[in-house]
């Protein structure tokens, strides 16, 4: 995806013009683009002109539009994105309110006005809904850029002003930690910050970080990440247990899982050296 500009309104709505130059830049913009965000774009319209025989003719004629999205439909063998909603952008051809569907194809450039505060609004609502902190330690808000300052902002004065006490009450164990991206595979960064380890350290999901990264930081030195998955998890848990080893299981959903998934699906932090399989006489 070529970004052309980037507009930003402190504590508002901001707006990317953007260029999609490959197929996965369409998926991108279709999960980026939702309902209530507007779309600016060229397009075009067939409309209707009065002949000189008194008859009406039908031209096809290009447009710049603005609508405000109902919704977005993704066509992937067609490398076609439609966007329906109503026009808010004053046209000759098309009167405001009008619908209309932008179709964005592969280098068409377009701009993207995001309702920022209604997102907020969203994630504010998941906050209440999921966070209780009467079970969780801490509450991290995470993202590249400033996002996670002012969504912070937005989280505080909410609160305030609706009086929303769980989080008035524990707003000292919300905490902010930057990241490089905001994929699913930036929760490694979050769960490495040190900000956050303090205060989740005895967890589980820090045991599990803590033994991954461990077995990474060994992993140059053991040579037995080939060996075949082994089949019988269940005895092998057992077998290691009452050997007085600790056994890990890691969840598909959490990214040091899929990690670990990359790797076999199964992995051992071994006290003693191994030497290869090719190296023992069968």
């Amino acid at each position: 995806m070529k970004i052309v500009r980037r507009d930003y309104i402190p504590d508002g709505p901001g707006s990317v013009k953007m260029v999609p130059e490959e197929a996965d830049d369409l998926w991108l913009a279709y999960n980026l683009i939702a309902t209530g965000d507007t779309v600016l774009a060229v397009t075009v319209r067939k409309v209707l002109r009065q002949a000189a025989s008194g008859g009406r003719d039908a031209e096809r004629v290009k447009l710049k539009l603005e609508i405000k999205v109902e919704a977005v439909d993704y066509d992937k063998e067609g490398s076609v994105l439609r966007i329906r909603g109503r026009n808010i952008l004053e046209n000759e051809h098309v009167k405001i309110g009008a619908f209309h569907t932008l179709e964005i194809e592969l280098h068409r450039p377009f701009v993207l006005r995001k309702a920022l505060n209604k997102f907020f609004d969203n994630v504010l609502t998941a906050f209440l809904k999921h966070i209780d902190f009467n079970v969780v330690r801490c509450a991290v808000i995470a993202s590249p850029g400033f996002t996670r300052d002012q969504f912070h902002r937005h989280l505080l004065l909410e609160a305030e002003r609706k009086q929303l006490r769980p989080i008035i009450e524990n707003k000292s164990r919300i905490i902010l930690v930057h990241t490089t991206s905001g994929y699913k595979h930036s929760l490694r960064e979050v769960l490495d910050a040190p900000n956050v380890m303090n205060i989740i350290k005895d967890t589980k999901a820090a045991e599990e970080v803590r033994a991954l990264k461990e077995f990474f930081n060994m992993l140059s030195n053991v040579r037995s990440c080939d060996i075949a998955t082994r089949q019988k998890y269940v005895n092998l848990v057992k077998s290691v247990k009452d050997s007085g080893g600790t056994a890990l299981i890691f969840s598909s959903m959490h990214v040091s899982g899929e990690q670990l998934a990359q790797l076999t699906g199964i992995a051992a932090i071994l006290r003693f050296p191994l030497p290869d399989l090719e190296d023992i006489e069968m």
